[in-house]
Order: C-alpha cells, then sequence, then structure tokens
C-alpha cells in the first residue's frame, strides 16, 4: 500500500523500515490534515497515527546527554509552553496535568546549566507581531498577515504559494527570538563566549528540528518523547522530583506567551499587546478570554475592535484547512496557521497517546495553558518586566535581530 516517503536527508522525521507493514495510514494522516500525499512538510502528524511506531522522531537526545558531561560547554535549554502539559502522560499523570516545576527540576538533574522558558520568547514574539501587525493596518500593505511560527506551515508556504511569502509575518518564532537572546543578550550580560553554549530547544514539535538546523543560535531540538527516553536513561526518578523554577533574566514569560501552544493562543496575545500600543490603555475584558478563536474547529473567525481599526481575524486549526478556505483568506486582515490539530499541544514530539484518545488528550492540554493564562498575574507580554528590560537596555539598541528576512522565513 502507498504510504509518504520519508526522505533520508529528513531532518525531523525518522522511519524504523522493519517496523512499516505499509498500512498506509501515515498517508491517510497527512491526506486528512495536510491535505498532502507526496510532499512531507515535517510536521510528523504521522507519527501520531503509525500502529506499528515505526515512524519516530530524528533522534538527537544522546547528542545532547554526551554534551551535558562536557566541562567545556555551558549546555542550557529552552522549552516550549506545550511540553509542561504533556510530559506527565508517560508518568502515570492525568492527560494536561500541569508540571511546569517538576519539568524544570528534571532538567537540571539532567545536568542542564540553565533552563530558560520558551514563553520568554514568545512574549517578543508578541511584541514584535503586534507592531508589525499595526504597520500593516497603518500602510494597508501585505495583508493579510499570516503568523510565522509554525515551520512546517512556512514550508507549506514556501512550497505551494510562495506569492504569499510577503504575508508572513517577519518576526522569528519564539525558539528563534529567545535563542538570539541568550546568545547576545545573556551570554554579554554573564560575559559568556556564546561559542562556549550549547542550547538545546525542548518542544512538541519535530518540525522545530529542521527549523533550528538553520538557526545559529539554536544547536539541537529536542522533542518531550526524547526528554522522556533521557530521564528513564539517566535514571531520574520523575515523580518524586520538587517543583523547581527557571532561571532569571529569560525566566518565565506572561500568560499570553504561554497560550502560544494552544490553537488561537498567538491570535488572542497578539491582540491583547495591538490593543494596547494602538490604544495606550489595556484592551478590554473580552481579550483574555476569547472564546471565538479558541478550541479546535478547523476555522475560527472573530471581528476584532481595536478602535482604529476593526479587523478580522481568521485562526487555521491543521493545514487541510487552508485549501478548503483558500479563495476566503485575503478577505481578512491577521491569521494565524497552526499545521498540528489543536495547537503545539498536539505536536508530534509529544509522548504517544492512543488515536481515540488523541482528541480529549489536547483538550486536556489546551485546559491547562488557559488554566495558568487565567491565574497569572501577567496576562500582557508588554507587562513583563524581563521584557521590558531586555527592550530598554539591549534590543532598543540595535543589539540583536528579532525579525528575518521576508526569503528566509525561520531562518
Amino acid at each position: 500500500m502507498a504510504r509518504i516517503e520519508i526522505k533520508e536527508n529528513n531532518l525531523a522525521i525518522d522511519r524504523i523500515e522493519e517496523r512499516c507493514i505499509h498500512c498506509g495510514m501515515c498517508l491517510k494522516t497527512c491526506r486528512e490534515n495536510n491535505g498532502l500525499e507526496h510532499d512531507c512538510i515535517n510536521c510528523g502528524q504521522c507519527l501520531l497515527t503509525c500502529p506499528m511506531g515505526a515512524l519516530i522522531p530524528k533522534y538527537c537526545y544522546q547528542k545532547v546527554l554526551n554534551y551535558l558531561s562536557d566541562t567545556n560547554y555551558e549546555v542550557m535549554v529552552i522549552t516550549s509552553p506545550a511540553v509542561r502539559v504533556a510530559i506527565g502522560d508517560a508518568f502515570g499523570y492525568e492527560a494536561g496535568t500541569f508540571l511546569e516545576g517538576k519539568m524544570v527540576s528534571a532538567l537540571k538533574a539532567l545536568g542542564f546549566a540553565k533552563i530558560f522558558d520558551t514563553t520568554f520568547g514568545a512574549d517578543l514574539t508578541v511584541m514584535e507581531e503586534a507592531q508589525e501587525l499595526v504597520e500593516r493596518l497603518k500602510n494597508q500593505k501585505n495583508l493579510p498577515m499570516y503568523t510565522s511560527c509554525c515551520p512546517s506551515w512556512v514550508n507549506y508556504v514556501r512550497q505551494f504559494y510562495p506569492e504569499k511569502m510577503a504575508n508572513i509575518s517577519t518576526c522569528k518564532s519564539p525558539i528563534g527570538m529567545i535563542g538570539a537572546m541568550v546568545k547576545s543578550y545573556y551570554a554579554e550580560f554573564n560575559e559568556i563566549d556564546p561559542k562556549n553554549i550549547i542550547l538545546v530547544a525542548l518542544t512538541p514539535c519535530v518540525s522545530k528540528k529542521e527549523e533550528i538546523y538553520h538557526n545559529p543560535d539554536v544547536d539541537f531540538c529536542l522533542t518531550t518523547s526524547e526528554l522522556v527516553l533521557m530521564l528513564k536513561a539517566m535514571n531520574i526518578d520523575f515523580n518524586n522530583l520538587k517543583d523547581e523554577a527557571f532561571d532569571a533574566l529569560l525566566g518565565k514569560g506572561s500568560g499570553a506567551g504561554l497560550i502560544f501552544g494552544a490553537s488561537g493562543g498567538v491570535m488572542e496575545a497578539v491582540m491583547r499587546t495591538a490593543y494596547y500600543l494602538i490604544n495606550h490603555e489595556k484592551a478590554p475584558r473580552k481579550f483574555y478570554e476569547f472564546k471565538e478563536v479558541r478550541g479546535e474547529k478547523d476555522f475560527k473567525e472573530a471581528t476584532i475592535d481595536l478602535k482604529k481599526y476593526q479587523i478580522k481575524v481568521g485562526v487555521i486549526n491543521k493545514l487541510a484547512t487552508v485549501k478548503a478556505y483558500e479563495t476566503k483568506l485575503d478577505n481578512y486582515d491577521f491569521i494565524e496557521v497552526m499545521t498540528c490539530p489543536g495547537g503545539c499541544i498536539g505536536g508530534a514530539g509529544q509522548g504517544l497517546v492512543a488515536v481515540n484518545k488523541l482528541k480529549e488528550t489536547r483538550a486536556k492540554r489546551i485546559q491547562a495553558l488557559y488554566q495558568d493564562d487565567s491565574q497569572n498575574k501577567i496576562k500582557d507580554s508588554y507587562e513583563n518586566e524581563e521584557i521590558k528590560e531586555a527592550y530598554e537596555t539591549y534590543i532598543k539598541k540595535g543589539k540583536v535581530k528579532l525579525h528575518n528576512e521576508k526569503a528566509k522565513i525561520n531562518c
């Protein structure tokens, strides 16, 4: 039976040939999720539905373990929002359990010198993307603006809609943002030679493995499932670890940064800050529980009152939806696109879940992120004190590049 071709030079996915039974489930998954049959865009959703476990992330955790034992380097890690609500699946916790503190403690037990929260990078993406959107609205140019966080989405546009590359935000992804800050801002502040830093991105996403291949600031990408393998290999008792906090300076992000892990989260976070940038006041209460853009519908939309602008926004949940709404998308001003159902919480780098439990599991992970946002005292990226300090002392001085060239999005 036909199957998705995984080429030897694929940077994100491996196939264990002796396990493959040629059932065609990978092809079926790609058709349903991406509307594709032949062109792998590295999203890896096929990993979650392969009945034989023949498809796996391109593992690099052994290389990371080797660096952790090399005293010539400081090995640091940045952690995506979706990992902390999925890692517990492998250790007997209920789906969606929020385990940020234990995750940090586990990474310290492995020997990482510093553990930073990628939600700080998400806050930077919010700040820059909101400003970029405001400028595009002002000039009525290159609209709709599409989000740039999802590397499989960017790959998809590059391959099938190259004429829309100018519509994609030039902002780096959260991993790209915080990677640039670690190798410049953090290194300079602490008088560390960036060449002596090995930076590891811990993500729910296999596609990020290809993204960081083109990113000089991030050295390795580990998935949630790889972290589990590392912890078990090193005999670390995850369940009995005490909660620990992220390291300072590039520490915890805002609630807005955290909800990046859910479909609609980028849209909601950017709208909060865009409203503030335009009106110099906090957004209305509705912006903090934007029901129209939450959940797992394939296409979500809303008309948003930014006072100076009335804008139409759309949220696309899985790539097949792009084709289904292709003729309508130019009617919108800002569109979030995530390849994986449910957003990053449904990434292929998360631990395996029974196929009939995937949707329920994703819903619980999403709820956990929104619950933390609702309890977080800092719900807006522009209110994050570490973000304020970074802009005042470093970013405004032009010391770090937070945007991509249009032709090299996510590179």
